[in-house]
């Protein structure tokens, strides 16, 4: 006789989003109802294929694919009763506002995007959402959270929303991207969000993102990390600590300094410090 599959929630909230990572075990499973919710609602897995019950039909969402159920709509997910493998997948809760907003950014008109098709089998949209969740699952800056969802919200309207086929095209603005960019090396402990960036430079959160990485060949979130990392360097130089390093430069702790100071330095802060006390 099968047992009952074990579930591990866990959840996190980003403003106007609520994401969560399920993970059951092999086991009998409880169908759940048909239901309705407020928000857009987001789903993944890379193994276990997904179903819905949703506008008077049963679809199977393969393996892979970004699932997508509208803003009010009743659906219901699979109604099988077994698990014969664990399974594991995302979920994302976006608030109509924040769909909304990204929409009037991206191409200039209020609308409430509409996406036809019930699934998306786009693997470079689908790697944007696994950053975006991972960054904010992982504490990263606020300026990482920011550029990552804007980074999945512009190609997810642009490439399949109805009437969202076009961004509109800015001119670009070096004074602006030179004044975000004065303020990042003057703030670089900050948490500062792309909305207060955006909103010193006068333009959106998505032309902002998207001129800055023209003009300076990195993303925001990239440059904020290089402009704390090198920071760190000199601390550490002159005799900090790794965890007071961290803290210092506006890194959530010593692990999130450590994975950006190997990647960029090629180094880890222990071997680096190692080297100059020598």
């Amino acid at each position: 006789m099968s047992s009952t599959s074990k579930i591990a929630v866990n959840a996190w909230e980003f403003p106007g989003i609520v994401l969560e990572h399920y993970a059951y075990s092999a086991g009998t499973v409880a169908p759940l109802p048909p239901h309705a919710h407020p928000e857009y609602q987001f789903g993944l897995s890379f193994n276990c294929q997904g179903e819905y019950t949703y506008r008077g039909a049963v679809h199977p969402i393969p393996t892979g694919t970004l699932s997508l159920i509208h803003t009010g709509e009743a659906h219901a997910p699979s109604q099988r009763t077994s698990l014969p493998a664990p399974a594991t997948f995302w979920m994302m809760q976006i608030d109509p506002s924040v769909m909304e907003r990204a929409a009037l950014e991206v191409t200039g008109m209020p609308t409430t995007p509409f996406v036809p098709a019930l699934f998306l089998s786009d693997h470079d949209l689908v790697q944007r959402l696994l950053v975006f969740c991972r960054r904010v699952a992982s504490d990263a800056s606020r300026l990482e959270q920011d550029v990552a969802l804007i980074h999945f919200l512009a190609p997810l309207l642009t490439r399949h929303a109805e009437g969202c086929l076009d961004a509109v095209k800015a001119p670009v603005h070096r004074p602006s991207v030179a004044k975000v960019r004065d303020f990042l090396q003057t703030h670089y402990s900050k948490n500062t969000s792309l909305t207060d960036l955006a909103t010193l430079s006068g333009m959106s959160r998505f032309h902002l993102s998207r001129i800055f990485r023209q003009e300076t060949g990195l993303s925001l979130s990239a440059y904020q990390q290089q402009l704390r990392v090198n920071q760190a360097k000199k601390l550490l130089v002159r005799g900090l600590s790794i965890s007071e390093a961290a803290a210092a430069v506006g890194f959530y702790d010593q692990s999130h300094l450590g994975r950006h100071f190997k990647r960029l330095i090629g180094v880890t802060p222990g071997a680096y410090t190692r080297y100059h006390t020598a």
